[in-house]
């Protein structure tokens, strides 16, 4: 069943700069909450623009849910216009909110899941990583140094097994999750694979070389795909990625998280 679509403008509770251009905002939105699931996202227009420019609203994945306090959190890079002024926007100002929107994670209960997040990929994961406390699960976090890891400590207090890797070696295993990824896999003896599926989000390089990289394994992969959108609603077809059977498949809608082998890598 689909979930419930909330529309509306939405209190903002905090909205911090945690790096460099890097911001967690936080809103109340108790809608939203009870509605999501981990790798579903919401599409946010700024409450500060005057007039419509920029005229659409920006995909954001949901970062975190607070039931309790009604709480939904975004982790976001000022990259444009768009972001520029939600970065500048205040506790007590509101934003334009629309979701939950897409397909989450598919987790299955007797599944082994290695989560796998490099850059500002990490921002769906740490939903997911706070669905799993409490299972087997292993998470790999990645940068390209020590200064540009993002969220460990949150995923820490998680209490799952945490891996870091960053390519220049400045803190955790020197190189790329997938270094880390592949070493993992092969201690694991087949058996064991058969019960581990990979969940990543992160750039389409990473992506494509975990999902090469699973294959070698015949481990079970999927990917939550991160691309520009106008509607969130699959009417404007903007978002439109080829399917392994030369067909295509649209990331709002039929996504963001995928199969790996539905995609043609």
């Amino acid at each position: 069943m689909e979930n419930r679509r909330i529309n509306k403008q939405a209190k903002i509770v905090g909205n911090v700069e945690i790096r460099p251009g890097i911001f967690v905002m936080t809103i109340l939105c108790p809608e939203i909450t009870t509605s999501s699931s981990a790798g579903q996202f919401c599409m946010i227009r700024p409450g500060n623009i005057q007039g419509l420019d920029p005229l659409l609203r920006r995909p954001l994945s949901i970062h975190l849910t607070d039931q309790e306090k009604g709480h939904v959190q975004f982790l976001y890079r000022v990259v444009g216009r768009g972001t520029r002024a939600l970065s500048r926007q205040l506790e007590g100002e509101f934003i334009e909110v629309l979701g939950p929107l897409g397909r989450g994670f598919q987790v299955g209960e007797d599944e082994i899941p290695i989560l796998v997040g490099g850059g500002l990929g990490v921002a769906p994961l740490l939903f997911l990583a706070r669905q799993l406390v409490g299972r087997r699960a292993i998470v790999i976090l990645g940068a390209i140094t020590k200064s540009q890891l993002l969220r460990l400590e949150p995923f820490r207090e998680t209490g799952l097994e945490i891996l870091v890797s960053t390519e220049d070696g400045s803190f955790g295993n020197q190189g790329l999750v997938t270094e880390v990824l592949d070493r993992l896999l092969s201690r694991l003896e087949d058996e064991a694979k058969a019960n581990v599926t990979i969940f990543s989000c992160g750039p389409y390089p990473m992506l494509r070389a975990v999902y090469h990289l699973c294959s070698v394994h015949g481990v079970r992969c999927e990917v939550s795909l991160e691309t520009t959108m106008a509607c969130g609603s699959g009417l404007c077809l903007g978002c439109a990625v080829k399917a392994k059977d030369g067909g295509y498949l649209h990331v709002c809608k039929d996504g963001p998280c995928f199969r790996a082998e539905e995609l043609a890598w």
